[in-house]
């Protein structure tokens, strides 16, 4: 099974220490057979003092449908729809969760850390980020900070933060736990929603941090108390944590679709008009001289008058350089893509039968091309 972490033990192994590979008998020389106890105490107490840090800025996160009952003492009787996490990003009451925490609710419930509970609005939704901002009437709030993907490193400590279960849903105070980041740019569209045109699930966080039901929508933090992702999903066989947790990341993207969120902005996605896929290794030589392991091969021209069309873009053509960008794989391209500003011109090269060539591509909006209905 796997699924989104909605309304949804990393264990450390300290003891005597061998010499690494590769290291130098120097460095062996100086490296410690074993780790004191005081070692480990500061480790506990920057543990503790991290979680007193950020869990005050941490919510729970409850949504119900409203059912009218027509001629009865209770006419809006409240029925629990889904329970999940979210984080202040601005005193003033703004709150990120994960759209699909609050999809399809009429009302919105907040609990903060002090206990009290308030009534949340829909500032914005976006369904491809699966990001949503909400607000409640409260002020001088705690707020995170930020992180940035571009320092997370692959096993760097990491700590989820949020409503497993709705632990939280009764006195907002929300649970951590600690892993590593076990992985970086993990792609999990297709596991989690199949070929759906409107969700996007790419360049995920992986973290061995424990993520259950609930979790969903709160903050996945570094050791400095930022964020560094957005809690979303799980993958199990169990429907509860086996060690594999996926958080979007927190980057300069990610924090211009909470601008516009938090303005109360839909966001536009740029668009080519196709459907990519991997690049198969070629086994000659045109390997190394024309990077043809590399890029994203145009599977499909989706939009037959859209972008790539009027470029001369074809199928089977291998995107290789997106406004001079080296084009890693296909999960790059929809990223660059997706971030290019709608009506922008871009240079893109491309291989065909071989040859390299470049085109002109205007970019055009997502949306509007795939016809998908406004929410």
């Amino acid at each position: 099974m796997r699924g989104k972490a909605h309304g949804w033990w990393f264990s450390l192994a300290w003891g005597s220490l061998a010499a690494p590979l590769g290291m130098g008998a120097a460095a062996a020389a100086q490296a410690p057979d074993r780790l004191e106890r005081v070692d480990l105490k500061a480790l506990e107490e920057a543990f503790v003092s991290l979680a007193e840090e950020v869990r005050p800025a941490v919510v729970a996160v409850r949504t119900y449908r409203v059912h009218d009952q027509e001629n009865s003492p209770f006419p809006n009787v409240r029925i629990p729809l889904s329970q999940g996490s979210g984080f202040v990003i601005d005193p003033d009451g703004f709150i990120v969760t994960n759209r699909h925490v609050i999809d399809g609710a009429d009302a919105i419930s907040v609990r903060l850390i002090d206990g009290t509970a308030h009534d949340a609005v829909r500032v914005e939704d976006d369904p491809r980020s699966d990001l949503a901002v909400v607000r409640i009437d409260a002020g001088h709030l705690p707020a995170v900070r930020w992180g940035e993907l571009s320092k997370v490193k692959v096993n760097q400590w990491s700590f989820a933060c949020g409503n497993p279960f709705g632990r939280a849903n009764q006195d907002g105070r929300s649970s951590i736990t600690f892993g590593v980041v076990s992985a970086l740019g993990r792609q999990m569209t297709r596991r989690l929603v199949g070929g759906s045109d409107t969700e996007y699930y790419g360049n995920l966080i992986e973290t061995s941090a424990a993520i259950n039901p609930g979790n969903s929508g709160g903050p996945l933090f570094n050791i400095h108390g930022e964020v560094i992702g957005v809690i979303t999903a799980i993958e199990t066989t169990s429907g509860t944590n086996e060690g594999h947790g996926f958080a979007i990341p927190i980057d300069r993207n990610t924090r211009r679709i909470l601008a516009s969120l938090k303005a109360g902005q839909k966001v536009r996605y740029g668009f080519l008009g196709v459907e990519v896929q991997e690049v198969e290794p070629d086994p000659t030589g045109r390997v190394v001289t024309l990077r043809s392991n590399l890029g994203a091969v145009i599977r499909e021209i989706k939009v037959p008058n859209g972008p790539a069309a009027k470029a001369g873009l074809k199928p089977r053509d291998i995107v290789i350089e997106y406004d001079g960008v080296l084009v890693e794989n296909h999960d790059h391209l929809v990223r660059l893509v997706g971030f290019t500003p709608v009506g922008t011109d871009v240079v893109v090269a491309y291989l065909r039968s071989g040859a390299k060539q470049r085109t002109t591509v205007t970019i055009g909006d997502r949306a509007e091309l795939l016809g998908l209905p406004e929410e």
